[in-house]
């Protein structure tokens, strides 16, 4: 099956190299369509953030049915505050005056509620001026939706009542729209250092600037087409407003990530000599390959999580399988046919000018990473045991993860969303920062079905609850037969009192009050909103994981046939994801490493999960199969591989090395590739940083969640598990044995004794869909006859035309010693030399 797939990826990518010129023309026009299409797509992303069956999810939607054009109201709050005095100063009263006028005459203002008027208690719930007279509330009914407010409308408030903030008088704002734009506010300065950086890392790695341009190129074709299908997706379904965000970030490191090491070995190919089309079949069919298996298990996975409606996955799940599809389709076909066009010039001015005089490139000196590979490979159960222990510990932190919802008193004091929440709190009380709604339903008894409770009576008994500041009934709708009371709680929406008081009102004191009638009562607001979340979440997690597992080990299975190295990737990349997660308990729960991110302390919200459990899982396959088809080839051509793709070649002035064994091998593939994996891995562990170093929480959160999982999969997985359990396992693959092998004798004793060959020139090449003896075309070269093996080490040039012709050498490495059958122990043999 293995075969047959390469097989098929080597005739494609043979395809899409003949035919370049056409093919990345059509790829051009489709990202030119793809960015249109964005620009003018108008997709509309809302944050889902209970499940639809949940009690909270029902309380708002009987609130939004009762509600102005159906929909929850966007109520967004302007806080004053009096730096000297008090509000009623003639100085901040006048400025306060001025602000009420102006505000009310914004586009896409619906209603001012004036701290002293008779609106602000009624919308509010409290008397909206505190009890010193320093602090006020403004309440600024908007015509925009709260889940989908008009950020346009919402900015220019803001900006117009921030213009007010002066030595007398503190302006702050708070509420829906206010805190979607303050979440989303991205600073630039991080962003465009970590891609200097990354550029800088990735141009020290390939050591070409075209070869830099086309990885550019392909993860901004992969980034471009995620972004326009997760737009036409948002007309399908709900999506969240990370989902644009995670897509594009995915697609763009995936396929940068595949890119760089198809462009490395790519290069590699060449300075051995191959035809810039052989050579683009070749990598293609090896690393095109893991890739295509990479992303065709995100794809299936995610596929099946969004078809199973897990809470909060669904729209990101698909958006992120057409990540896997398109990731595929850009490293199989785009990338095959840049290479090829590419051809030398993906070499440095060296390497360009050493290969057109000596026939090869001049060697790379493995340096550390060589001195990495050959002591996993000395030492591969002791490293795999340490990598695991370590795996594990980080994956154990989830259990202490404490989801819920965080509320702007968690976001860095630099936000005017946390001065506005601090000015409410102090002025007020925390519960005032996130009111509990309860929607009552007294359908049934209007329509004569029994006992109906009043909405007077529930915010009686719920006002006697403790822990509850302020209960009133602020809409009874006896049109539609819906009431909503609001509670007040004394404690702020993200601590476990709050969530405490949710329950027992839930558990206890509506189930008592409503007991023996038909009215119905559910609870809702933020606390309940998130807390239902994070139950659903829970319940979800086990089959995510499920999947997850199952998914690798297929993707793994499919690349190497080895059912233990399956379920080793498949448990690994589970731990991963639980260890991206367990991070975030250590970074955001505990008191000192918060304060050092400048956040309080607080639970992790389902829906930032969700993005960073969707990428940590996409970003690894690909790049663990790419090292792990590396780590199993051998001398052995097959279907797809160029015959000199696995044959060592002879470096300048160093010794030649011979592979003799499957160890041997996955030291060498260990040694040639695993650098340039750790190097992308840097690259995104920058990226996420940059992210990290955002203002938002959320932002911070998301990409400190990121950061872990990539640095858990380089550093654990395949700088450790994944070459540990090769040479574990022992990868094997068809060809193992050597073809040329010698039987002779040595002082009575017959010995098998492996000859390699070694090829310094053209090699043989795969020509398209099969192979054959090229004709001398542009993209061909002559194929000579294969030499015979001599009996010692020697060399015998080829026969073949006068300006192709290749010189293959043959090393014979025979044993110096044998085991004694008498004694077990090794002696000497006579007349051996190296």
């Amino acid at each position: 099956m293995r075969d047959r797939c390469v097989w098929v990826v080597g005739h494609l990518a043979g395809r899409c190299a003949r035919y370049r010129w056409p093919l990345l023309t059509a790829w051009a026009v489709l990202s030119l369509v793809a960015a249109l299409y964005i620009r003018d797509s108008d997709a509309t992303y809302t944050q889902q953030v209970a499940p639809p069956d949940s009690q909270a999810s029902q309380a708002m939607d009987r609130v939004a049915a009762v509600s102005p054009d159906g929909r929850l109201p966007d109520l967004e709050t302007v806080v004053l505050r009096a730096r000297r005095g008090t509000l009623a100063d003639p100085l901040p009263h006048g400025q306060m005056t001025a602000l009420i006028a102006e505000v009310s005459k914004l586009p896409g203002v619906l209603l001012v509620a004036e701290p002293t008027g008779p609106l602000g208690p009624a919308v509010l719930g409290i008397t909206p001026v505190s009890d010193d007279q320093r602090t006020a509330m403004i309440a600024v009914m908007m015509k925009g939706g709260a889940l989908s407010p008009n950020r346009g409308a919402v900015r220019h408030l803001i900006e117009t009542a921030r213009a007010y903030d002066g030595p007398e008088l503190q302006v702050e704002m708070s509420g829906p729209g206010t805190t979607m734009i303050q979440s989303g506010h991205v600073s630039t300065t991080p962003l465009i250092f970590a891609v200097l950086v990354g550029l800088i890392l990735v141009g020290a790695a390939l050591r070409s600037q075209p070869g830099i341009v086309v990885c550019l190129i392909s993860g901004a074709a992969a980034a471009l087409l995620a972004v326009a299908a997760t737009a036409w997706l948002a007309h399908k379904t709900i999506m969240t407003p990370f989902a644009p965000i995670v897509t594009g970030m995915l697609a763009f490191g995936i396929c940068l990530g595949g890119a760089v090491v198809v462009v490395y070995r790519m290069q590699s190919a060449l300075l051995r000599g191959e035809h810039r089309v052989q050579a683009a079949v070749s990598v293609t069919a090896s690393s095109g390959a893991a890739m295509a298996a990479g992303g065709l298990s995100l794809t299936i996975a995610t596929l099946i999580i969004g078809g199973l409606g897990l809470s909060g996955f669904g729209g990101i799940a698909f958006a992120a399988a057409t990540v896997g599809a398109i990731t595929s389709l850009v490293m199989l076909t785009l990338l095959p046919a840049l290479i090829a066009a590419s051809g030398t010039r993906l070499l440095g001015w060296t390497d360009r000018h050493y290969l057109s005089t000596a026939g090869t490139g001049l060697g790379r000196r493995p340096g550390l990473r060589s001195w990495w590979a050959t002591l996993v490979g000395h030492y591969p159960a002791p490293v795999a045991l340490a990598a695991g222990i370590l795996l594990l510990g980080l994956a154990a932190q989830i259990s202490g993860v404490r989801l819920g919802g965080g509320d702007d008193g968690t976001e860095p004091t630099s936000m005017t969303t946390r001065r506005a929440y601090d000015l409410i709190s102090d002025g007020f009380f925390p519960g005032m920062n996130g009111p509990i709604l309860v929607a009552v339903d007294q359908t049934a008894g209007a329509r004569g079905g029994g006992r109906t409770v009043p909405a007077a009576d529930i915010a009686a008994a719920i006002k006697a609850t403790p822990g509850v500041m302020v209960t009133g009934v602020s809409i009874d709708d006896a049109k539609h037969g819906i009431a909503v009371v609001r509670v007040l709680p004394a404690a702020g929406p993200r601590t476990r009192q709050a969530s405490d008081l949710v329950r027992k009102l839930r558990e206890d004191v509506l189930p008592a009050v409503l007991h023996g009638s038909v009215t119905t009562a559910d609870v809702g607001g933020p606390t309940a909103l998130f807390d239902d979340a994070a139950a659903d979440f829970r319940a979800g997690l086990p089959m995510l994981l499920f999947i997850v597992l199952v998914s690798v080990a297929m993707a793994t299975f499919l690349v190497v046939p080895s059912a233990a190295l399956a379920a080793v990737l498949g448990a690994c990349a589970t731990l991963s994801v639980l260890a991206s997660t367990g991070a975030l308990r250590m970074l955001f729960q505990s008191n000192g490493p918060a304060q050092r991110l400048g956040v309080t302390v607080s639970p992790v919200e389902p829906y930032v999960l969700v993005p960073i459990i969707v990428a940590v899982f996409g970003l690894a396959p690909g790049m663990n199969l790419i090292l792990l088809m590396r780590l199993g080839e051998r001398s052995q051509a097959g279907p797809g591989h160029s015959p000199a793709a696995s044959q060592p070649s002879i470096r300048n002035g160093a010794r030649r090395s011979l592979i003799r064994s499957s160890r041997d091998g996955i030291r060498h593939g260990h040694a040639d590739l695993g650098h340039i994996v750790l190097t992308m891995n840097m690259v995104m562990l920058i990226v996420f940083a940059a992210i990290a170093a955002q203002p938002p929480r959320a932002l911070k959160m998301m990409g400190l969640g990121l950061a872990a999982g990539v640095a858990v999969e380089a550093l654990l997985l395949r700088m450790a598990i994944i070459p540990a359990a090769a040479h574990l396992c022992r990868l094997r693959q068809v060809g193992t044995t050597p073809r040329n092998d010698q039987q002779i004798t040595v002082g009575g004793v017959r010995l098998t004794v492996p000859t390699v060959p070694i090829l310094v020139g053209f090699p043989l090449g795969w020509q398209g869909s099969r192979w054959r003896n090229p004709s001398p075309t542009r993209d061909s070269i002559p194929v000579p006859n294969s030499p015979r093996t001599p009996d010692q080490t020697g060399a015998r040039a080829s026969t073949g035309t006068a300006n192709h012709r290749a010189l293959y050498r043959y090393r014979s490495r025979i044993p110096r010693h044998r085991t004694s059958p008498a004694s077990g122990r090794p002696e000497s043999l006579p007349n051996s030399r190296r």
